[in-house]
This record gives structure tokens, sequence and C-alpha cells, in this order.
């Protein structure tokens, strides 16, 4: 794959709420109702912490909590906390959820920068964040032939960060495993 350039692609202007669907969140449980315990369903917060994770419950709660499905961004709006959920969620109170259905894990990490950017306009002049705001919010995407936003564009570039990451991970640890101290003396190993 070739290098991508964010300045190898044109970008237009998008307004959120016609993008995504955009919603409050349908679980919102006070943290206070819980049923906790043992569990493998992530209640999702407004917490800016381990992707907006505060704890994992178990998976049924009252019935009258509906869970959140998956491959979808979270958002709150009042911390401005912008992360994606890959797997179905239980969220706290003020959680709104965007959605696309070319949403995957790796283009849906192409928007949370943007919008968090964005976001940061709500701070200004005592205009919080609310989600009619948030609807009305432009920003900019990189476009296909059709003008339409690059869903493909977006996930090879995530992707080509992340690989770069790795890389970087890998090429790190071996140095540091290349030489090995021992008895004194220092032993090459093959990696």
């Amino acid at each position: 794959m070739n290098k991508l350039s964010l300045n190898s692609v044109e970008w237009k202007e998008f307004i959120i709420g016609d993008l995504f669907n955009i919603f409050a969140t349908s679980s919102g449980i006070d943290k206070n109702k819980l049923k906790l315990g043992d569990g493998n369903m992530p209640y999702i917060t407004r917490s800016d912490l381990n992707n907006g994770i505060s704890l994992f419950i178990p998976y049924k709660q009252n019935n009258k909590y509906k869970i959140d499905c998956g491959n979808v961004i979270t958002i709150g709006l009042d911390t401005q906390t912008v992360f994606y959920q890959n797997c179905d969620f239980y969220t706290g109170q003020n959680i709104q959820i965007v959605k696309h259905d070319k949403f995957n894990k790796y283009n849906a990490l192409f928007f949370i920068p943007l919008i968090k950017k964005q976001m940061q306009k709500f701070n200004c002049g005592g205009n919080g964040a609310t989600l009619t705001r948030l609807k009305r919010t432009k920003i900019l995407l990189p476009i296909d032939e059709k003008g339409e936003p690059n869903w493909e564009f977006m996930e090879n570039y995530i992707k080509q960060i992340i690989n770069r990451q790795k890389s970087q991970i890998i090429n790190y640890y071996k140095s540091q495993l290349s030489d090995i101290a021992y008895g004194g003396g220092i032993y090459k190993i093959a990696i």
C-alpha cells in the first residue's frame, strides 16, 4: 500500500447531523441503580479514561434498560468525551450515540479527533454542548470522486497509522531484547 497523506485527497464540509444518526443512549442507567457483580457488559460513562468504560456489569439489568448496540461512537457532551464502542454496552446518563452503517473500527477512529476538535467550540462564550448544536456542527472530511465521504481512505489511513505504531513498538522491544545481560556476559538472541 502506498503511503497515504491527508494532503493527497480532496476535502469537503459536512453537517454532522446530516451525515450521522445521532441520538441519546437507550440505557442511561444511574450508577446507583445498577445491579453490580461480575459481568462482561461494558458500562460507558462520561469519563475520559478507559474508552469511557467505568466498569463491567452483568448482562441482565432491569428490564426497563435497553442495551445499546456496538459499532458506534459515544459522546459525553458535557465532558467532551468521544470514544468508539465496538461491542454492545450500557451507559450512564447524558451519553449520545453517533451511528453510521459504514462505520467500522478503523474509519470510526478517523472521526473521533474531528468531532472532538469541533466540540471545543462549545466551550466558547457560554455556549455549552447540546445534541442540537452537535447535529448542526460542520466537519471537513476527505471525499471520493462522487463528493461523498471517502470511507475507504479513512479506513486505510487509520490502518496505516496503527501499522506504523506497531512497527515502532516491535522495533523498540527488539532493540531492548537484542542484548541480554546474563551472569556478567552479554548474549545475543535471535528474534
